[in-house]
């Protein structure tokens, strides 16, 4: 791949992040009944709105994948160079994975229609601990190699925070809708899930902004 390409094909981890995240608020503000604060993403993929939902996290998954092959072609050395492009491949193809399996109806969503189980539903979830477990992963894996840089040291901590941070999100919003059916209905599962994507996008935006600056 020509240089050019490479850094054209760079923008893509600013891009899908931010894409994925912006389209996913708008449209979770303007559903009527859909709140976010309980709702997660996934239960955007179903409803009358079902179709933007799935192609959202379509198109973002694809474009993270092309991303994760671009990463591993910019930077080159090191183990954590290797397995932060698999990781950030795996979270692409988890996005992939909750696209094309929707999400069991749950926490009154869609409206009047009883939560269930199917194995559409538990493959979903299998991608999503792919999505947030990759991105925690990902973070990790190349706070590795910003430790070899000092212009990357604060890098690595940040890195390191972001990866504390998805995953306590993460946590919380199971903890909040394991509540959300008995103890405290509307917990904000869907919140601490949105911080936690939120999060590790952010990661993603910023160091593609970085990496172009370098080039």
């Amino acid at each position: 791949m020509s240089t050019v390409w490479n850094k054209r094909l760079l923008k893509l981890g600013f891009i899908a992040p931010i894409s994925l995240n912006v389209v996913a608020t708008i449209d979770a503000l303007t559903r009527p009944e859909f709140n976010p604060v309980r709702h997660w993403i996934s239960h955007q993929n179903l409803g009358a709105r079902g179709w933007l939902g799935t192609w959202n996290l379509l198109l973002s998954g694809t474009l993270i994948i092309v991303f994760a092959v671009v990463l591993r072609l910019t930077i080159h050395s090191g183990r954590g160079a290797v397995w932060g492009s698999i990781f950030m491949g795996t979270f692409g193809l988890g996005l992939l994975i909750a696209a094309l399996f929707p999400i069991d109806p749950g926490l009154n969503w869609p409206p009047g229609i009883p939560a269930s189980r199917s194995v559409s539903g538990q493959i979903h979830d299998i991608g999503g601990t792919m999505v947030f477990g990759s991105l925690i992963a990902v973070c990790l894996a190349m706070s590795s190699i910003f430790k070899e840089s000092p212009d990357w040291k604060r890098w690595r901590i940040y890195s390191i925070l972001s990866a504390v941070v998805v995953f306590a999100s993460f946590v919380l919003c199971s903890v909040f809708v394991a509540l959300d059916f008995n103890v405290m209905p509307s917990a904000p599962s869907g919140l601490f899930e949105r911080i936690s994507m939120a999060a590790g996008c952010l990661w993603i935006v910023l160091l593609t902004l970085r990496l172009m600056d370098n080039k």
